[in-house]
């Protein structure tokens, strides 16, 4: 189905930074729950993700398997202020 979302290329990046986030909060050891329920938060770094110019920075940052914190993400005080106690 040419119509279906999964097609157009603005929603296919959008999943894929939406996925990179979801890793970064994980890796971050971000509380999941914490995060959505910060509301108009988890919109906003939703959106920050979205908009970030450094997805291939995030990508690498994986690669490279580090565990501090990624410097260029913008997401990074809001990731930092949920660190679940574990």
């Amino acid at each position: 189905m040419a119509d279906a979302p999964s097609s157009w290329p603005q929603f296919a990046r959008a999943l894929r930074k939406q996925a990179l986030m979801d890793e970064m909060m994980e890796t971050q050891g971000v509380d999941l729950i914490a995060a959505v329920r910060t509301g108009e938060g988890f919109v906003k770094a939703r959106a920050n993700c979205r908009d970030c110019k450094d997805e291939g920075a995030c990508r690498a940052w994986f690669l490279e398997g580090s565990r501090e914190p990624a410097e260029f993400c913008p997401n990074g005080e809001f990731f930092a202020a949920l660190k679940s106690e574990k």
